[in-house]
């Protein structure tokens, strides 16, 4: 599956901020009661925590975090709580559908919120056996702690699939059982794309789609992505993140296409090896089609090239062992000047045929070929076909291993 690559997953935090100068700010209460404060509470300085908790003490603050976290999180308001049950309340102020979190503790428990309301009520209890935390009065805050919630038990249940997946890999399982395990990773991964493309569907909070975007730019494949990130554009025509962040995801998306455009162009594997022909050492022309019948390694270097000398020797041993089983090598070289190529041949060893038309970077192999930088080689079976490109060290004596044993 085609997935986004890590330079495409945005930084929406920077937009965020930006697209808050828009905003007027309003201020907002968070209230609410925690249960079972004991659970998170540590004993007062200079005494113990008894079993009534009456001397423990909880500190509860409010912070606007960042989206994504890339920058700190501010603390707005904060209080203490003493004792196994208290009420709490803290004001904060901000621009409408930002992310603030109410931490309690040493960040111990932390429940987001959105600011959509003027009042919001969240309840507490950390001894509960299903839900930590209920919010009332902030459908944002509310759809958030659904979206978090199966999001997490989502992504989690997929995760263990990959790794059920890698372990069987490992230690070799039957391709059948490999199949129904690929399956299995396959349908938790439709079910986690499914509910992200829903919920960015049916939420009317920007926000919210947002982050769910977020998320779904690790998981989606990047058609899907595409499909999304427009569909919530037009969604939200008027919001500033969105404009922004698809600005700036098209022009990503644009450079990495031009990225992969000139690595297809530079791959020859597959292809048949254009037809070219040069000077030898003696001045008689030598063309690549002449070779046709045999293995044969193209190979791109130069005398003044450092990393082609220090890899000679390896081309030289390859071709000491298959120079008998149907297996030569073309040396073809960016030299300027006839004397150290002479000179660069006889001191390595480099006993095959070699041509040059002396062009330096104007050589017509560059031209021909595209590559950026020397050494740089292809493999050519006996149709004339490129098999294999970039073969350095070990990697030629084992290709060849494989095709000549």
């Amino acid at each position: 599956m085609q997935k986004i690559s890590g330079a495409l997953i945005i930084g929406i935090s920077s937009f965020i901020m930006f697209s808050c100068k828009e905003k007027a700010s309003q201020s907002f209460k968070v209230i609410g009661t925690i249960r079972n404060a004991d659970k998170l509470a540590a004993p007062v300085a200079g005494g113990i925590a008894d079993q009534g908790t009456s001397k423990s003490s909880l500190k509860v603050y409010l912070e606007q975090v960042g989206f994504g976290r890339e920058q700190p999180p501010i603390i707005v308001d904060s209080t203490k709580i003493t004792g196994t049950i208290g009420d709490f309340s803290l004001s904060g102020s901000g621009k409408n559908d930002e992310v603030f979190e109410l931490v309690f503790g040493d960040n111990i428990l932390q429940v987001p919120l959105i600011n959509d309301a003027s009042e919001i009520r969240i309840d507490v209890d950390p001894a509960a056996k299903d839900e930590l935390y209920t919010i009332k009065g902030s459908e944002g805050s509310r759809q958030l702690q659904e979206l978090i919630n199966n999001y997490s038990k989502k992504s989690a249940t997929l995760d263990r699939s990959f790794m059920d997946l890698d372990s069987l890999k490992k230690h070799g399982i039957s391709d059948s059982i490999l199949s129904i395990y690929t399956n299995t990773k396959n349908i938790n991964l439709n079910d986690l794309n499914a509910y992200l493309r829903s919920f960015m569907n049916r939420t009317e909070n920007p926000t919210l789609a947002l982050i769910a975007l977020g998320w779904a730019s690790q998981s989606f494949a990047k058609p899907e992505f595409d499909s999304s990130i427009l569909a919530l554009s037009k969604k939200y025509p008027d919001n500033i993140v969105l404009k922004n962040m698809k600005r700036s995801y098209d022009a990503q998306s644009a450079r990495q296409a031009e990225m992969e455009k000139q690595e297809e162009a530079n791959n020859w594997v597959g292809k048949q090896a254009p037809d070219f022909s040069m000077p030898d050492v003696n001045g008689k022309n030598i063309s690549l089609s002449s070779f046709k019948g045999k293995y044969v390694l193209v190979d791109f270097w130069a005398s003044w090239c450092t990393p082609c000398r220090g890899e000679n020797p390896n081309v030289v041993r390859a071709y000491q062992l298959f120079k008998n089983k149907n297996f030569t090598v073309l040396g073809v070289s960016l030299d300027k000047k006839k004397e150290p190529w002479i000179e660069a041949i006889k001191d390595d060893q480099l006993n095959w045929t070699q041509i040059s038309d002396l062009k330096f970077w104007n050589s017509k192999a560059v031209d021909i070929f595209k590559f950026e930088g020397i050494p740089f080689n292809i493999l050519v079976d006996p149709q004339g076909k490129i098999i294999a490109q970039q073969l350095r060290g070990d990697a030629l004596e084992n290709k060849l291993k494989e095709l000549l044993h």
